[in-house]
């Protein structure tokens, strides 16, 4: 079961949305915001609350709670001393609520995933974000990227490869969606008290949206996280770490003469003291699995599912990060 502290705390969902995914009505939660300082929303600019999915999936632990019995200033009370120790309770899964991990795509979202390819197929900018807004309202980031965003993306991909759009469409499409995740990327809050994580590209690699998506949703499940961005020379970054000291290091390869190079960038990692955890992964270690045997580090995983959970098992939170 998951821990209600590894929900998106990025707000977006009005009260009137939150009311329709815990059963809790509006009067109900202004009070026990009021009272108890259960929640803390944000503010849209036009005043309104807005609510994460960690306050969702907070709310309906709190209802059940009450539900069995117990009284709201018992619960809030034995809350507040839980997330002091950093023991947060576990998400009650309910239909309706958020889900820190995949869940089956509605109908209407693989519908928007549609418009969203043609709006791009299109180069319709102002389209393609509107829809793109839509999206992210109903859906969590994990879901955003394997159920949407990737799948758009390769068959953006596959239809280049064939010669049904120009170079300049798929530039287009692959450039909006790394504005996008960018903006989110850098919304998301900055955990100073959590364990710090480098991504990047290995040198003369381009392809640096997939190593944006990874670090953002390390960075959503509450990491640390310092995104270097593509083709980054391993020799300064060995300066880096040793400087910055991260937990963890994450290295993306597409191309498979990127391999021997990451080779002897974990040969030197291995040597430094302290040295951090060092996982890989990108398309060229996916073709050839037996690649990764080379490399002195942890092969992550073909799926963005995959290869978070094998960062949450190899570098677990322990405690609530401290937000700045």
């Amino acid at each position: 079961m998951a821990s209600i502290c590894e929900f998106s705390d990025e707000a977006r969902y009005s009260i009137k949305s939150v009311m329709q995914k815990t059963d809790v009505q509006a009067v109900t939660i202004r009070a026990w915001e009021r009272r108890y300082s259960l929640l803390e929303p944000k503010r849209a600019s036009n005043g309104y609350r807005l609510y994460s999915d960690r306050d969702i999936a907070l709310l309906s632990w709190v209802k059940q709670q009450v539900d069995s019995g117990l009284s709201i200033s018992t619960v809030a009370g034995s809350l507040k001393e839980a997330i002091e120790r950093g023991d947060w309770p576990e998400a009650v899964l309910t239909t309706s609520g958020p889900v820190p991990v995949q869940r089956h795509i509605g109908q209407n979202v693989s519908k928007l995933a549609e418009q969203f390819l043609t709006a791009l197929l299109r180069v319709d900018e102002h389209m393609a974000s509107e829809i793109f807004a839509e999206i992210l309202g109903q859906v969590n980031l994990l879901e955003l990227v394997e159920t949407v965003l990737i799948p758009t993306l390769v068959e953006i991909g596959a239809r280049w490869e064939r010669g049904e759009i120009s170079v300049a469409i798929e530039h287009f499409a692959s450039n909006l969606i790394q504005g996008k995740i960018q903006a989110i990327y850098q919304s998301l809050p900055y955990h100073s008290g959590a364990p710090k994580v480098l991504v990047g590209c290995g040198p003369d690699e381009l392809h640096a949206l997939s190593p944006l998506l990874f670090a953002t949703l390390l960075r959503d499940c509450g990491y640390r996280v310092e995104y270097l961005g593509p083709d980054i020379p391993l020799e300064d970054l060995l300066d880096y770490i040793a400087a910055e000291k991260p937990k963890m290091v994450v290295i993306s390869a597409t191309i498979g003469d990127s391999i021997p190079q990451v080779s002897e960038f974990s040969q030197q990692l291995s040597k430094m003291k302290a040295a951090p955890l060092l996982g890989f992964g990108g398309a060229a270690f996916n073709r050839n699995p037996e690649t990764g045997q080379r490399i002195q580090g942890v092969y992550l995983g073909k799926t963005m599912s995959e290869s978070l959970l094998r960062v949450k098992e190899l570098l677990p939170i322990k405690v609530l990060p401290r937000l700045n």
